[in-house]
């Protein structure tokens, strides 16, 4: 395996880190200054708010080749989120990674160390691993060609009939891949540059994303959907709190306060809070007087990453983390959401609450909000010229990413 292709994951720095901060000390103090400033506005009936509307060219959601433009710079040119630590957690797992375009497959070696490779075996290309289970070889269930968890070829039947051909250039073709702090990014160019997460995300942000300690998480259970609307129209939906009382008035809207949101912006990540309804039993008492929560709002990793960090009853914690990929067609998209069990809960032996608080979310996301995301992206097909949608001041997220989308695809694009 290429050197080039990845990083060390568990590097001493890191590990002496993790080691010297008080992580939870951390996570507390920055949800509680979250939850201040979400206070005030609740007290204030105010928002977060951009400079002004921004309209929207449709042709966004709805352009072919537009969208090809996207999934080459924003998912297989650029680092995507494509698992976390715990999802491979020990020597031999693999796990598979298709969502971008080419199939990648994930591998922890003996050292610990992640790599990652085009699912591709060097003999014809069939596709070399295809249920991701503990292995200590992994073969091609074609021709039975067999390589190591580093990717290098170490049988061949038939080896007579291939004299000639040098196993030592028949390795598994690398894709870069960093892990860091409990999250895991590739990105889909073989034999690329390496990654840097820290550079990748911004030192601010990343140090609100290292205080989660992902590392030390435990997935609860994963659901993959489809969608048929442009996945920037799906990614809309979990930017912003304004429909929370239309669209999830028994749902959402009976757990959060609606068209109030706290913003905090990362160049093109964001963090932001839309309070709970049990803010409202303490905000008018002085601040020394709130309970502890569990809830430190939502993390957006650009392009297509939300981390949920949210409250289940009886003061335990879940991390729900989505990510929309954009599939072959402009309208369609495909959605992954996986709830974990945070490190901070692992006194909590059951997994109901985290499973329940799973199939909450994963019916609220598919039958409300993608509800309106499809009918949405069908008139948008059909708008009449002129037509803009509208993102509101109050939707400044929104904003946010739509401006770095065209401004990294202008750039792509000289």
């Amino acid at each position: 395996m290429s050197e080039q292709a990845t990083l060390d994951p568990t590097s001493d720095q890191q590990e002496a880190e993790s080691a010297s901060v008080d992580w939870a000390k951390l996570r507390r103090e920055s949800g509680n200054a979250l939850r201040r400033r979400t206070i005030t506005h609740i007290k204030n009936r105010t928002t977060d708010l951009a400079e002004g509307p921004m309209l929207v060219d449709p042709a966004v959601y709805t352009d072919s080749a537009r969208h090809e433009q996207e999934r080459r710079v924003l998912f297989r040119e650029r680092p995507v989120l494509a698992a976390l630590s715990c999802d491979l957690p020990a020597p031999g797992d693999t796990f598979l990674f298709d969502e971008t375009g080419p199939s990648i497959l994930l591998v922890r070696n003996k050292e610990g160390k992640v790599n990652a490779f085009l699912n591709m075996c060097m003999h014809r290309a069939a596709k070399l691993v295809t249920e991701p289970k503990r292995k200590v070889r992994m073969s091609c269930r074609f021709h039975g060609w067999t390589f190591d968890l580093d990717g290098k070829l170490v049988g061949i039947p038939g080896a007579e009939g291939f004299k000639g051909i040098e196993k030592e250039e028949r390795s598994l073709i690398p894709v870069p891949v960093a892990e860091w702090h409990g999250l895991i990014f590739v990105r889909a160019v073989p034999n690329g540059e390496p990654i840097d997460v820290e550079a990748h995300l911004g030192k601010d942000f990343a140090r609100e994303l290292a205080h989660l300690e992902l590392a030390q998480a435990r997935p609860m259970k994963s659901t993959s959907f489809g969608v048929n609307a442009n996945w920037k129209y799906a990614m809309d939906t979990y930017g912003e709190g304004y429909h929370f009382a239309t669209l999830h008035p028994t749902s959402i809207g009976a757990l959060a306060l609606s068209n109030i949101m706290s913003y905090d912006n990362y160049g093109p990540n964001h963090r932001m809070e839309m309070p709970r309804a049990e803010f409202l039993e303490y905000s008018d008492k002085p601040e020394e007087e709130w309970p502890d929560t569990t809830y430190n709002g939502l993390y957006y990793i650009f392009p297509n990453v939300v981390i949920n960090v949210n409250s289940i009853k009886g003061g335990k914690q879940f991390y729900g983390i989505s990510r929309i990929f954009p599939n072959d067609k402009v309208d369609e998209a495909t959605t992954v959401i996986t709830t974990y069990k945070p490190a901070s809960m692992k006194e909590f032996d059951e997994e109901e609450p985290w499973t329940e608080m799973h199939d909450f979310i994963v019916k609220v996301v598919s039958t409300e909000d993608y509800s309106v995301s499809q009918e949405g992206q069908h008139n948008m097909m059909y708008a009449p010229p002129g037509f803009k949608p509208v993102l509101g001041a109050n939707e400044l997220a929104l904003q946010n990413i739509h401006r770095h989308i065209s401004r990294l695809l202008e750039e792509a694009g000289n």
